[in-house]
């Protein structure tokens, strides 16, 4: 039998692998529903898996309830039979009068239960098993039989219930691996095209769907990336003018909502191969090269444009979900963006943002400056500049954080030294920055407690290139 559906299998994908060249975007489309789909009526089931199991932990925090409300009864009733025996004889007349009263509320109350558990109306006499004839007997039977069975029938239905949920889900599951299956021979078949684009985003929804967080469709949906990002040169054939007008835009907005770190690595991971297939393709000719304003556009600018939104979302929103190791990747993957980026960070250390985020900035340059990259070196001015600025608002704080000054100090020596070994000139340093440079040894709260900040500002300023 396992033989039989393997061989089904394997002539059903060379079928598929045959047409697919020829599907449509309505056909893919289809595809991606159907998966979208069967993932929100898989959410859907395990929510009214969630309702029943409540329910029953409610029948069972109120039989337990009763149970202590019965033991906390027959514990009072002792209670108020021993203080008795203690009292005077007038006292205990009262209360052996009080206690019969409880005795019989007692029984009212147990005789009210039973009915409620049987079911029917029995009279408010009590049952002398002795006297009792065997007419009455057979009747009492009944009626316990009668409630057993309902309380099996009802155990016997729940678990039929949760058998068939269960069933549904592993059904459910090997539907969405066969329509996975479809879409890993489509993209094998096709390459990194304008279709492997348009899938892009359903694919990323299923890895952050919180029913998918492993298992078999987990795994799948990761071997498809896998495939994808292990692509040969030739197999990637997408437009990126066109891929970044209809597909980058979806995939940026699921990078700055999703909380699924997985999921958002390996948006990222596709927007780098997708600005590595711009990058690697031949530089077009000037009659056929996009311009703005008589401007030419160059390829490194259209790249930036990609991530530029990420790093806004970073800076400026304060409940991002990006991490700064995100754009170390790009820094380290992709040098030829080194020089924007500097550029933007550089403007975000003057803007109306938090000192946390402009400090986020500068950790930023710091790694772009590590590479010694010569591009980088030539904005040196804007960037000593705008740090002059920065340590000028953090020392007129009324209480300055060293730790942030001696960051900001530190990028400084950092651009000097970088410039130095690749030979860079650095004529003079902004005014902004000496004026700052100067007032960090004589404030006492910094140069006291801290001089090895003082004796850094002092090294930046001597510093001969």
């Amino acid at each position: 039998k396992q033989w039989y559906q393997r061989r089904v299998a394997i002539t059903a994908g060379g079928c598929f692998r045959l047409v697919c060249a020829d599907l449509d975007e309505e056909s893919i489309q289809l595809i991606m529903d159907a998966i979208e789909s069967s993932d929100k009526s898989q959410d859907d089931d395990a929510s009214d898996e969630g309702e029943s199991s409540e329910d029953e932990s409610d029948e069972e925090e109120g039989k337990e309830n009763d149970g202590k409300q019965n033991k906390d009864e027959e514990m009072s009733e002792g209670d108020e039979a021993e203080c008795s025996e203690d009292d005077d004889e007038d006292s205990s007349e009262d209360e052996e009068e009080e206690s019969m009263d409880e005795d019989t509320d007692g029984v009212a109350a147990e005789e009210k239960s039973g009915d409620e558990i049987m079911g029917d109306d029995i009279e408010e006499e009590d049952i002398n098993l002795s006297d009792a004839d065997e007419e009455e007997l057979k009747s009492e039977d009944k009626a316990l039989g009668a409630a057993m069975k309902g309380l099996l029938d009802m155990k016997k239905q729940k678990k039929e219930e949760k058998r068939g949920k269960a069933l549904k889900k592993v059904k459910m599951v090997h539907f969405k691996i066969k329509l996975l299956d479809l879409i890993e021979i489509l993209v094998e078949s096709v390459g990194f095209t304008k279709t492997t684009m348009n899938i892009l985003p359903g694919l990323l929804n299923i890895v952050a769907s919180p029913s998918v967080a492993s298992g078999p469709v987990y795994n799948r949906v990761l071997g498809i990336f896998k495939s994808m990002f292990s692509m040969k040169p030739e197999k990637l054939t997408v437009n990126f003018s066109e891929a970044l007008k209809n597909d980058v835009p979806a995939i940026q907005t699921f990078i700055t909502k999703t909380s699924n770190k997985k999921a958002q690595q390996l948006a990222v991971q596709s927007l780098f191969m997708l600005c590595k297939v711009h990058l690697n393709n031949p530089q077009p000719s000037k009659k056929k090269r996009k311009s703005i304003n008589g401007k030419e556009i160059k390829k490194d600018d259209e790249v930036y444009s990609v991530f530029k939104v990420l790093l806004q979302d970073f800076i400026t929103n304060k409940n991002t979900k990006l991490d700064k190791n995100i754009f170390f990747q790009m820094i380290e993957r992709l040098p030829v963006l080194r020089p924007n980026f500097t550029s933007d960070l550089t403007k975000y250390t003057d803007e109306d943002i938090s000192l946390f985020a402009k400090m986020q900035s500068v950790n930023l340059l710091n790694r772009i400056l590590s590479f010694g990259d010569e591009l980088v070196l030539k904005s040196h001015s804007d960037i000593l500049g705008a740090m002059g600025r920065l340590l000028t608002k953090l020392l007129n704080n009324e209480n300055p954080s060293p730790h942030h000054i001696r960051e900001v100090i530190k990028m400084c020596h950092k651009v000097q030294s970088a410039a130095k070994k690749n030979n860079v000139k650095i004529s003079s340093i902004p005014e902004d920055l000496t004026t700052a440079l100067e007032q960090v040894p004589f404030k006492s709260s910094i140069s006291l407690k801290f001089p090895d900040i003082a004796n850094l500002a002092k090294k930046v300023l001597i510093h001969d290139n």
